[in-house]
């Protein structure tokens, strides 16, 4: 049971009481005993160097395990980034930039880009690519949010989310209009043929049935279901978590919403195994490059006739 009610702070900071410790797990999420040298391919026969943060191998090469990770160069102790993940884990409406220069004792630029970074940790992590299938349910709204800043602007602007649900997992993105021409083949690349499709009474839906879908529309001016016992609320759950963090934040940046709802997804897609989330986020690191955040950001802007986008 200890287990599954996650990792509290006195844990937390017993597993990782200092530098060395974080380092060492990193090195073994990485390398450890399981990956191969990338020099002569040799598993195993790691030494670490005094007073650095490399590793030798018996073939006399060295790796930095931070190398080609979100943390690489950074000024942040690992102490503070581990722990900034470890908030964002355990949080249900997201971690604000001026709760963590509280708790760490950091400067305003330095706090919003350490929660920058650890968002686009998040969307670094695996995501369904389609949903759906032969004899699978696929639910599929559009959502209004309010919530982008405009610089020189009093009021919020509003960005449009399309989101897809099925068996309890969810991807999503911004795009650009509600028109039939942009969404129909959003939902063609992302949808596997033989699904049934429940939407509302938009028009832009209306023709999905001539692509070999089953298509249910929920007439919301009526009744939130069909009578038939068909409905759209595993969406709508979806929007209900995404305005409740969204409204935490009271407003994002337009050049970063992307990273806020890669944030929500992946908490998301993970809420009946929370207890997991931070060993994920200290235990994977897809490699980091400015290209390789070009790509993770547009698995969260989708524009019309693009498919799923994977790395």
């Amino acid at each position: 049971m200890a287990t599954m009610r996650g990792l509290g702070i006195e844990n937390f900071f017993a597993r990782f009481p200092d530098e060395g410790a974080c380092l060492d797990h990193i090195f073994a999420a990485k390398w450890g005993d399981h990956s191969p040298c990338p020099h002569c391919g040799v598993i195993g026969n790691w030494s670490r160097i005094h007073g650095t943060k490399k590793w030798r191998h018996k073939c006399r090469r060295q790796i930095s395990p931070l190398r080609d990770t979100v943390l690489y160069r950074s000024n942040l102790s690992l102490m503070a980034w581990f722990y900034a993940m470890f908030l964002f884990a355990n949080s249900s409406t997201g971690m604000r930039s001026s709760f963590i220069r509280k708790q760490l004792g950091l400067g305003h630029r330095s706090a919003y880009r350490l929660c920058h970074m650890v968002r686009v940790h998040m969307a670094s992590m695996a995501r369904p690519s389609v949903l759906g299938g032969v004899g699978k349910t696929v639910h599929i709204d559009e959502a209004y949010l309010r919530y982008l800043a405009v610089k020189g602007h009093e009021t919020n602007t509003a960005a449009i989310v399309l989101g897809l649900a099925c068996e309890g997992q969810i991807i999503c993105g911004s795009v650009p209009d509600r028109r039939a021409n942009t969404l129909i083949p959003l939902i063609l690349s992302r949808v596997l043929p033989g699904s049934t499709i429940v939407t509302d009474m938009h028009k832009a839906y209306q023709s999905l049935e001539t692509y070999g879908f089953k298509h249910i529309q929920i007439n919301h001016s009526v009744a939130f279901h069909d009578f038939n016992g068909n409905t759209n609320n595993e969406i709508e759950a979806f929007w209900a978590t995404v305005r409740r963090t969204l409204h935490s934040y009271r407003q994002v940046s337009p050049d970063n919403f992307w990273s806020y709802l890669a944030e929500i997804e992946f908490r998301y897609n993970r809420r009946n195994s929370r207890h997991k989330v931070f060993e994920e986020l200290i235990g994977h690191f897809e490699p980091y490059s400015c290209e390789n955040e070009s790509v993770w950001r547009s698995r969260f802007e989708w524009v019309a006739n693009a498919g799923p986008i994977t790395i």
